[in-house]
């Protein structure tokens, strides 16, 4: 699930897209989301930098998969076992 960060920064980064594919040239990018965002805005250098990767052709908006600790979720599904295996044995509270 994406974070409110990760929705954050994909919607800057297609306002980026959309502007270099419109020729707009960075300095006036970053002017713009500057005016939008505030202190959000990305640094200049950050728009150039993507900007400069929308026109290679080699960038998506979208972050790309990371290496580290793996997302975690809490669903009915994984939440079942445990509760069984504990209504089973009460000498068991939790299982690590």
């Amino acid at each position: 699930m994406a974070s409110k960060d990760d929705n954050f920064n994909l919607k800057w980064r297609a306002y980026i897209e959309f502007r270099t594919i419109l020729k707009i040239q960075p300095a006036q990018i970053f002017s713009e989301l500057q005016e939008i965002l505030c202190v959000n805005c990305p640094s200049r250098s950050t728009v150039e930098r993507w900007v400069a990767s929308f026109r290679s052709g080699g960038a998506d908006v979208t972050d790309l998969p990371r290496s580290g600790r793996l997302v975690s979720a809490t669903t009915s599904e994984n939440i079942a076992p445990i509760e069984s295996n504990i209504m089973e044995d009460n000498c068991i509270t939790s299982i690590s």
